[in-house]
């Protein structure tokens, strides 16, 4: 057991660390985006107990925006050099705009061009959108069994569509991977789930958490609202939600740092997100052990292990670029 020495030692070691967690997040470029979230929708044809986004059939299809803001914002995140966004929800192949936002995106010079989706209802026009645009899929499967699946979303019949939908893009070559949310409900399914997704040809399989958000904050106990994220909001993110506000990330919305209606670039050196930041660093230089914290990256196409943020933190890896990671953490 290690003595006054050498946990002094340790602490010690970890210093450098956290400093440079520090110059990372007080040295982030104003102005500059790099990732975005679209949630197009706060609606959605499934309850699912733990939604972060408190997503159900009862929510309107459409808030404040409408197209033209969509495509306003799309158009402003790529004047900022954004060239990755992710359409979400709710359910978001509800919108009736999603492919045309899809196609936007693409003549806007977004390389990286994602839907996460429970894949119930998946139009002919949306398959044929997904095809030419190529557009990434990103699936959420609770279990390998139909009637846990169903028990989670809160809709029977669900795992069937789900699972008809990833066969189609599996077979059709899309980019897909599939995130799993380990709550009680499914709790020692997880083995189960990952080798009938392998079986499908699914090679991109995570699993997370439920975050203590929306209907998972009623799951969960938690102290600080911080303590539901990954640590990494700061990283030149933003998400754009239907109400027209915007936040650090999806799991933020507790903490608006604006409007579409300032502008993308306002909001980005504004001080309400500097503030932000600096309480998000606060939080985790007090807690460096904090699990959460641990090499998380809210991307959707980070290769080779795909990251999102219903997922577990990524094992530490002082070349995973361009996250601030350290092995020292």
């Amino acid at each position: 057991m290690a003595g006054k020495g050498g946990e002094m030692r340790i602490r010690e070691s970890r210093q450098p660390a956290r400093e440079k967690i520090s110059r990372n997040i007080r040295g982030s470029s104003p102005g500059a985006l790099d990732f975005l979230w679209l949630e197009i929708t706060a609606q959605c044809n499934l309850s699912c107990i733990h939604c972060y986004a408190d997503a159900s059939p009862a929510r309107r299809l459409h808030g404040n925006l409408g197209f033209a803001d969509w495509r306003d914002a799309l158009r402003q995140a790529a004047e900022l050099g954004c060239r990755r966004v992710q359409f979400i929800g709710g359910e978001p192949t509800l919108h009736p705009s999603l492919a045309k936002l899809i196609e936007c995106a693409r003549a806007d010079g977004f390389t990286t061009v994602e839907v996460f989706t429970n894949g119930t209802v998946f139009t002919e026009t949306l398959k044929e959108s997904f095809l030419r645009h190529r557009t990434r899929l990103a699936f959420s499967v609770y279990s390998a069994r139909a009637e846990i699946h169903d028990a989670v979303t809160q809709e029977k019949g669900s795992f069937s569509r789900t699972m008809t939908s990833i066969q189609w893009a599996v077979r059709s070559g899309l980019p897909v991977r599939v995130a799993a949310v380990q709550m009680k409900a499914n709790a020692g399914d997880l083995g189960q789930t990952r080798n009938m997704l392998e079986g499908m040809g699914v090679s991109s399989i995570s699993s997370g958490p439920v975050r203590e958000v929306g209907r998972g904050l009623r799951r969960k106990k938690v102290g600080s609202r911080f303590d539901a994220l990954c640590g990494r909001c700061w990283q030149k993110k933003l998400c754009l939600t239907p109400s027209g506000e915007i936040f650090p990330c999806v799991f933020s919305r507790f903490y608006p740092v604006g409007t579409l209606a300032q502008g993308l670039e306002k909001v980005l050196n504004s001080p309400t997100l500097s503030a932000f930041r600096e309480k998000l660093l606060s939080g985790r230089v007090q807690q460096p052990d904090n699990a959460q914290t641990k090499g998380c990256v809210c991307e959707p196409d980070l290769e080779p292990v795909p990251c999102d943020p219903d997922l577990e933190p990524l094992p530490c890896d002082p070349d995973l670029e361009p996250v601030p990671c350290d092995p020292d953490l």
